[in-house]
């Protein structure tokens, strides 16, 4: 399957500018996770690989050829809308089977790889049922495998799970990878849900404002952002600032408490015990840290202790001012 190439790509929409010279480069079966709040460009991104909207400046080549030129209907692009659209009138084969037939591939074609795909996604037996008959996570399914029918050669995919609950959500986040796994499909994932973009990504794409903010993998983001957005915006941070210094960023589990020693002065405003964690707020100076640890696996203190908050040089990095 061809890599796919963005280079400078921009798009407004009247005075607003959604995307600001966007550059990505995405290999043969990477899934790649756009990830930012809404209005930031993730979804423009989407539109515009899929040809549903035109970029005003830029580059998205598909292996070697210039999508710019190439039809919506011609990309051989598949896409899954938050939406899903599927056809209320169609039972299950029938929606699946849709853009098949529209191909004018053969009926023996059609039947055999119908089939294919419905137990790629866990839909065995299910080819006559009536789309209205099928819970949230199956109505899911069938979209998935629809996009799948014509062999696309990148999958998209817009917030597609935002309307399940948190189980079935779980659920098929481990659908969706092993699907694309068992496929090596190229694969854009839009969400603003960073702990899913976590649990699907090969590299998450942090956008803000139309600009991409770092491209990296998960463990990377986690434990480097590159800047003061990531580091806040990816799970929880403490951005400590220091006289005359870089602001550098300490995650809640690598700061140590003792009741003496080396480190910065502070106050235990407030604890909790969830399950086998063991979460805190210091007080110190006129911020507040947060510090997470393994229950019983450090020294006890009370709310209203002051103790002294150090952390390892190697967990913590500087951040632009």
């Amino acid at each position: 399957m061809a890599a796919l190439t963005i280079s400078n790509l921009r798009k407004s929409f009247g005075t607003f500018d959604a995307l600001k010279d966007i550059s990505i480069s995405v290999t043969d079966g990477e899934f790649i996770c756009l990830l930012g709040g809404s209005g930031c460009g993730k979804t423009t991104i989407l539109r515009l690989i899929a040809g549903l909207e035109t970029h005003d400046d830029g580059q998205i080549l598909l292996g070697s050829d210039d999508l710019t030129a190439i039809p919506c209907h011609k990309r051989n692009i598949g896409m899954v809308f938050q939406s899903l659209a599927l056809f209320p009138h169609l039972n299950v084969g029938d929606n699946v089977a849709y853009g098949m037939r529209l191909a004018g591939f053969p009926a023996a074609k059609i039947t055999s790889e119908v089939s294919r795909l419905l137990n790629l996604v866990g839909l065995s037996g299910l080819m006559d049922r009536s789309v209205a008959a099928l819970s949230g996570g199956q109505q899911q399914r069938v979209a998935i495998a629809r996009a799948l029918a014509l062999q696309p050669q990148v999958f998209l995919m817009d917030e597609p799970f935002s309307a399940l609950d948190a189980a079935l959500r779980d659920q098929m986040q481990e659908e969706i990878k092993r699907i694309q796994r068992d496929l090596g499909i190229t694969t854009f994932f839009v969400t603003h849900d960073q702990r899913e973009a976590m649990a699907l990504a090969d590299r998450i794409v942090v956008m803000n404002d139309g600009k991409i903010e770092q491209a990296a993998s998960p463990e990377e983001l986690y434990t480097r952002p590159a800047t003061r957005f990531v580091a806040e915006f990816i799970g929880i941070n403490n951005i400590i600032a220091r006289d005359g210094q870089m602001p550098i960023a300490v995650r809640p589990e690598a700061l140590v408490l003792g009741a003496s020693g080396d480190g910065i002065s502070g106050k235990i405003m407030r604890q909790r015990r969830l399950g086998a964690l063991l979460e805190r707020e210091i007080k110190v100076g006129g911020q507040t840290l947060f510090q997470s640890e393994i229950a019983g696996s450090g020294v006890s203190f009370d709310i209203g202790a002051e103790v002294m908050v150090s952390w390892p040089d190697e967990k913590a990095w500087a951040l632009p001012a």
